[in-house]
């Protein structure tokens, strides 16, 4: 064995860009990874202003919609391929574990314990874990998978679509308290199912991609820049002459689904146009530990602090630092893949 292949027997490279995963999805979310770093970077070192920066603005558009998307993408293949209880059981281990460790771990390095004791402190996570995307993605994919079941069970299939909608909109009418994130349930189920729809419906999707890429083009640029997060768009204001605040605010969230999905779509075009390049490769590769470089990335982010380097700067050195960490701690034993990133293989 050379050298080279050495490195890249250390790194997984070998098993990240093997023949059965698909590669598209990987490097969707190792783009998306680094994206979250950046936008992480930024609304830390700026917590009063970070809204009101361009880059994080449309990067926050879409990107934690395009994770909860591809997740949902990967559900099609499970409902055939376990019971509800197996599922739980998988999801359980794959996203709580992880959510529970390293939450005490940062409330060791971040010295919680000063201001709030370890009972208090497990409640605080039960009610509004700090790892929240670990949460909201194991009751989404808990809910959706409920509802596929149900289905096939009841031999309801033709029916499939219709309980999916239902799901949908019975979710966003009834969850709406912050509650155990349940807000967050209700702002990001759509999306989930909607990845399980492109799946089930890819080939459909496929004979239309050039349209769909050509629309996104277009339309992702000019919505992103109007975008506030949580706020209202910048052009709420003039909305509110044009017709009643009801008609606004519905307004506003059909506007927040078509910037997100026209976002997904337009990096997606994007990423295909470098698919034959190395960097391709990379993101691909960091794809396949996006959810390792997710749990342990504020970290360094946090043991940089405000130390006046460049967000491009900090969000290097926080992805690097999350990948050595990931490399040679997380994935290299099996307890710490158990325990840190879920994997119980």
């Amino acid at each position: 064995m050379t050298f080279k292949d050495k490195i890249r027997a250390f790194l997984y490279v070998d098993d990240a860009l093997k023949g059965g995963r698909n590669h598209h999805i990987d490097a969707l979310k190792g783009m998306g990874i680094i994206m979250v770093i950046f936008c992480h970077t930024v609304s830390f070192n700026d917590p009063a202003h970070f809204n009101v920066y361009l880059p994080f603005r449309v990067l926050d558009s879409f990107i934690m919609q395009l994770f909860f998307f591809l997740s949902g993408l990967v559900l099609f293949s499970q409902v055939k391929k376990y019971t509800l209880p197996a599922y739980l059981k998988k999801n359980a281990i794959r996203l709580l574990v992880p959510l529970l460790v390293w939450s005490c771990i940062g409330y060791v390095l971040n010295q919680t314990y000063q201001q709030v004791n370890f009972p208090r402190f497990l409640l605080n996570l039960v009610m509004t874990p700090n790892l929240w995307f670990l949460w909201v993605l194991f009751l989404n994919s808990t809910i959706l998978f409920s509802v596929l079941k149900l289905v096939e069970v009841r031999g309801w299939t033709r029916w499939e679509n219709y309980f999916i909608i239902a799901s949908i909109l019975l979710i966003r009418a009834a969850l709406s308290t912050n509650l155990f994130l349940l807000s967050e349930v209700r702002l990001y189920y759509p999306y989930y199912a909607a990845g399980f729809f492109a799946f089930k419906y890819y080939d459909e999707l496929k004979a239309r991609r050039n349209l769909l890429y050509a629309t996104a083009v277009f339309l992702y640029p000019v919505l992103a820049v109007c975008y506030v997060g949580y706020a209202f768009p910048i052009f709420y204001p003039h909305l509110l002459q044009l017709t009643n605040e009801k008609i606004s605010r519905l307004i506003v969230s059909i506007y927040k689904y078509v910037v997100a999905f026209s976002g997904i779509a337009f990096w997606s075009f994007i990423l295909e146009r470098l698919r034959k390049t190395k960097f391709y490769l990379f993101l691909a590769w960091t794809g396949t530990i996006s959810l390792e470089i997710f749990v342990c990335h504020d970290h360094f982010i946090a043991r940089l602090g405000t130390s006046g380097l460049l967000y491009a700067a900090s969000t290097l050195i926080a992805l690097a630092g999350s990948i050595a960490l990931t490399v040679l701690v997380i994935k290299r034993f099996r307890i710490t893949r158990l325990l840190l990133s879920g994997q119980n293989r």
